[in-house]
């Protein structure tokens, strides 16, 4: 159904209370971004961009589009929605709202978009760990029981930025454990964990737990922005492109797509195993 506002003609997005969508992803394009750059509408988020983002990935056959955290700065004069209406392929876009403070940025809610019998509709959660300081036993066993189901959308399941801590790393065992049955309360049906995150996560345990958590024959999708900077505030290089993706214990290489539009992108096709693992 398409509703008409100041703005033109929008689809409707239905906003009461959902049920965990059912999802599943053929080919999905993952977005990053420079979070310090500001754009020509003057916003320092994905929002300049994001018609001809969409349209370009809807042309490529894509069907999800994962956008890193810190995605876009919600206000009355700009609604995402409006420009789902000519999509063709695409069917799922996941994203983070959150406030643009000027010296830094906190995220707020997380969408899920997604279409449903030719109806637009919304799905949200919120991240829940800000630190490693507040994933003590308690927290993270009632994460497991209480969040993790919400998460989990069909064949595909979202962990958001350092929720990926949910396994450990052992130093005495060079391994990592899944001492709060983190990967274990992940359902059989779950083929994708998506995990978007703010920026790079330089610990060399990260790369490990990603491995861990797409053995099995899943895959897990990390992306996040450039832009980071250090205890000085320089802006720290980053010469690879800003994702990682895993298939069952092994990394795979997605090489950066050209555009014009001030971004970077990857496509992946996840029926088709890629022949370039790193």
């Amino acid at each position: 159904m398409l509703t008409k506002n100041k703005g033109g003609i929008k689809p409707q997005i239905n906003k009461e209370k959902e049920s965990v969508p059912s999802l599943s992803i053929k080919k999905i394009g993952v977005v990053s971004r420079d979070y310090n750059h500001r754009y020509k509408n003057g916003y320092r988020d994905f929002s300049d961009s994001l018609p001809d983002l969409l349209k370009m990935l809807d042309g490529k056959g894509c069907d999800t589009v994962l956008f890193s955290l810190f995605s876009l700065i919600p206000r009355n004069s700009f609604s995402p929605n409006r420009y789902f209406k000519n999509l063709d392929n695409i069917k799922a876009i996941f994203l983070e709202e959150f406030e643009d403070e000027g010296n830094g940025r906190s995220g707020k809610r997380f969408v899920v978009y997604y279409r449903e019998h030719h109806r637009w509709r919304e799905y949200q959660f919120f991240q829940k760990f800000g630190n490693l300081r507040e994933m003590n036993n308690k927290a993270m066993r009632c994460f497991v029981k209480n969040e993790m189901p919400k998460r989990m959308m069909g064949s595909v399941c979202a962990i958001l930025c350092g929720e990926s801590n949910g396994v450990k790393y052992s130093p005495k065992d060079k391994k990592i454990q899944d001492i709060f049955d983190f990967r274990k309360s992940i359902d059989d049906s779950v083929k994708i964990i998506l995990n978007p995150i703010h920026d790079r996560m330089t610990r060399f345990e990260m790369k490990l737990k990603r491995k861990f958590l797409s053995e099995n024959g899943r895959w897990v999708i990390s992306v996040w922005n450039k832009g980071k900077k250090d205890k000085n505030g320089k802006v720290k290089a980053e010469r690879n492109s800003p994702w990682t993706i895993y298939h069952n214990g092994e990394e795979v290489s997605v090489p950066t797509v050209e555009n014009e539009l001030g971004i970077e992108i990857g496509i992946l096709n996840i029926n088709s195993r890629p022949d370039y693992p790193r």
